[in-house]
């Protein structure tokens, strides 16, 4: 099972994967973070923490809503720590989304970050 874990400024995550289960009905096997009012070692505490507690996924997948961002070293550290079962994706979108919850059961973690990225470019016009 890979698990999600969707990451950003404000709202924006959890806002984004409630559109996606609008579009595509309930999901399951994700997190979200806000950064809001949160140091990089609270963010990296709660990294931490959805690890832990999904002790059980094969992969994750940690969507950061933009390269350099207070969460983006957070998850370098996790990753590192975690280094084969991590996949880090920086800037995401809608069908990036969208994908990730139609094909993650379906794909490697490999194959599934190679469509995200393509999707993902796609998506912009």
């Amino acid at each position: 099972m890979i698990h999600g874990i969707f990451t950003g400024h404000s709202n924006f995550a959890v806002n984004a994967v409630e559109s996606a289960e609008k579009i595509i009905g309930a999901q399951k096997n994700y997190s979200t973070i806000s950064n809001e009012d949160m140091s990089s070692d609270e963010i990296f505490k709660m990294l931490e923490e959805i690890v832990s507690k999904n002790a059980d996924a094969d992969h994750f997948f940690l969507f950061i809503d933009f390269y350099g961002s207070s969460i983006s070293l957070p998850a370098v550290r996790i990753k590192q720590m975690n280094d084969a079962r991590f996949t880090l994706v920086f800037g995401y979108n809608m069908p990036m989304i969208l994908d990730f919850f139609i094909h993650r059961s379906k794909k490697s973690s490999g194959e599934l970050h190679s469509k995200l990225l393509e999707v993902g470019r796609m998506g912009i016009r």
